[in-house]
């Protein structure tokens, strides 16, 4: 942890792309459950860590978004939650073996996201329940050997609350939480920034930030509002533009270019880490890379 923060203090480090993206690439179908992956095709999963860490990546996060109990029983897999998340972390500890010739330090993040249940009024999911959830895969994943928990693409500020409460009273990691906003700066659940930002930090978060959403642009804003507010690291990862239909292909807009201007731009704001979400890949990062060295 204390490592981690000393090198957050000193510079800016890049987060990695896409995985789900790269992984569509290499045959994921859709409705198929991308963290099975780490059992049925590891291979394909590390080299697109090594992917990502040639293209400059000082982070990558692991396969591990819908790895929690709940989601994963959306596809009768809650059994593999174990070894879906230790394989997740030791295919990314395999790509950091592979790219040492590098010669620097590469951290692990363990991405994890929301459950896809509706807490309680609205919704039927018990706030212990979504806790006991949360604390099995932080447990694991910290003993898998992460550096730090990436929570992400959060829409309901009560769900990423209990995953960060969960992460942080079980295990020692760094925990960053971040949250996903569409154009009129709010999540779909009705949360602005400047909330999201206090309750978060407020709750413990080493971190904070907004990822996926419609692109580098509505990002760009919703930072800008954090940055006003917050008193802790502060992180993006956007989705390269809102992604369109051609020729039956789902296309993203933003091309490695308009990111790394962005990732230029971010940097003048003062941000920390700096990624990408759904459709950017290791192009974009390298990209990304260049500009954040210049």
């Amino acid at each position: 942890k204390e490592e981690i923060k000393e090198q957050l203090d000193k510079r800016t480090l890049l987060l990695d792309g896409a995985m789900g993206t790269m992984l569509q690439l290499n045959g994921l179908k859709s409705g198929e459950c991308p963290e099975e992956w780490n059992i049925s095709h590891s291979q394909v999963v590390q080299k697109i860590h090594q992917e990502y860490i040639g293209a400059g990546a000082d982070i990558i996060l692991t396969n591990t978004f819908g790895a929690n109990r709940i989601k994963l029983s959306s596809f009768g897999r809650e059994n593999d939650i174990l070894k879906m998340n230790e394989m997740a972390v030791n295919i990314a500890k395999g790509a950091i073996d592979k790219e040492r010739s590098l010669e620097k330090r590469i951290f692990i993040a363990g991405s994890v996201g929301p459950t896809g249940k509706i807490l309680e009024p609205y919704g039927d999911l018990k706030v212990n329940e979504l806790y006991k959830n949360y604390k099995e895969q932080a447990v694991i994943l910290e003993k898998a050997g992460v550096d730090l928990i990436i929570l992400e693409t959060f829409f309901d500020l009560e769900e990423i609350k209990t995953a960060l409460k969960a992460m942080k009273e079980n295990t020692d990691l760094m925990v960053i939480a971040s949250m996903t906003f569409d154009k009129n700066l709010k999540t779909i659940y009705g949360v602005d920034p400047e909330k999201a930002v206090v309750i978060l930090e407020n709750e413990g978060a080493d971190g904070v930030g907004a990822n996926c959403g419609t692109g580098p642009e509505v990002s760009y804003k919703v930072l800008e509002i954090m940055k006003k507010v917050s008193k802790t690291y502060l992180m993006v990862e956007p989705n390269a533009g809102m992604p369109e239909l051609v020729e039956g292909k789902i296309v993203y807009p933003a091309s490695p270019e308009v990111m790394a201007d962005f990732a230029e731009r971010f940097i003048k704001l003062g941000l920390n880490l700096i990624g990408g979400c759904c459709g950017t890949t290791p192009l974009h990062i390298k990209a990304m890379s260049d500009k954040i060295k210049n």
